[in-house]
């Protein structure tokens, strides 16, 4: 092969007889093809804090920060467990760039990187690079966004109003006082939600925000809409007047179920035309369950929003790279 670099796959055959792959190997391969590493390390660049320094041990790649960022995400790892498993596992050295003979990167330098990238806000870009690498494969098709969101668990417990007036003044690192609560199939929910507006051709995640649980749905709904779309479609809960209104004058379709006003109930035509809509908005549960099911999404255990916001990102991100991935594939089937 000369000095042609090998790609995970073939690295990881080459060592052995074996002709069966791992998931794991697979989806790694995906990844690392779908992704423009280097117009990722260029964004979180600024993070550099020894540029100009002479001396001292040289700091470690950014794109190797960002690869095992990849890797914590799609495997559900912790900063421990992301640490152990690339001092074990061949397949992830070599998918984030690492040599027989480097060091592991310890999980104080990458628990710093991401604290970096959340301080200085660079997640959006993060994201927004992504996506338009997959719209230049001309992945999205702009027909419509549907929109949803999912109740996100904080591992932490509810704080009563005397609890959280205490930390006001003597606040606590090992606390999350962002997380709040909310009602849904009357249990109540402790945490966050995540808000996602999806390419209802594609189901690539084009927006997501992430709030606290007790925010209303339909506050997010502007900022989960595209402008470029078609069509716009949700459950019950983002139906609004003046929405509705607002799109026809665009020549927008609007296709969010209809609600029941107070004491009335649905026509049979509404009923109908409800169903019919339901069949397109359902595709939003994907993203949601590739999520939890996959990427093993579940309870948020960090102290505060913004670092509980970078885990939604990364698990919308993961998702949209393995699903432009699958898009690609079934175009060349």
């Amino acid at each position: 092969m000369g000095n042609e670099q090998l790609t995970l796959m073939v690295a990881v055959l080459s060592m052995s007889r074996r002709k069966k792959v791992s998931g794991a190997v697979r989806r790694l391969e995906e990844i690392g093809k779908m992704v423009d590493w280097e117009g990722l390390a260029e964004i979180v660049s600024g993070l550099d804090r020894t540029r100009g320094r002479k001396g001292g041990r040289p700091p470690i790649s950014f794109k190797v920060k960002l690869k095992m960022m990849f890797l914590q995400y799609t495997f559900n790892l912790s900063d421990e467990e992301l640490e152990d498993q690339l001092i074990d596992r061949l397949s992830f050295q070599q998918f984030v760039g690492l040599g027989y003979d480097e060091e592991i990167p310890d999980l104080t330098t990458f628990w710093h990187f991401k604290e970096g990238l959340v301080r200085n806000a660079l997640m959006d870009q993060v994201f927004e690079s992504i996506l338009g690498q997959i719209e230049s494969r001309g992945l999205i098709l702009k027909r419509g966004t549907i929109v949803d969101a999912t109740i996100m668990p904080s591992g932490n417990r509810p704080l009563s109003n005397q609890k959280r007036k205490k930390l006001e003044s003597e606040p606590s690192r090992q606390i999350d006082t962002d997380a709040r609560s909310t009602a849904k199939g009357g249990k109540r929910y402790f945490g966050y939600k995540g808000h996602i507006g999806i390419d209802a051709g594609s189901k690539v995640i084009r927006k997501r925000t992430f709030t606290p649980a007790q925010v209303n749905d339909i506050r997010e709904m502007h900022n989960l809409v595209s402008g470029d779309e078609q069509s716009v479609w949700g459950d019950k809960n983002y139906r609004k007047k003046s929405d509705k209104s607002a799109a026809r004058a665009l020549g927008i379709y609007y296709g969010v179920l209809d609600q029941r006003a107070r004491g009335k109930q649905l026509s049979k035509r509404q009923l109908k035309r409800n169903k019919q809509k339901s069949r397109v908005r359902a595709a939003v549960e994907h993203p949601f369950a590739f999520m939890k099911g996959k990427l093993k999404a579940g309870v948020l255990r960090a102290r505060n929003k913004a670092r509980n916001s970078l885990r939604f990102d990364m698990w919308c991100i993961v998702y949209n790279v393995l699903r432009a991935s699958y898009l690609l594939r079934r175009q060349t089937t």
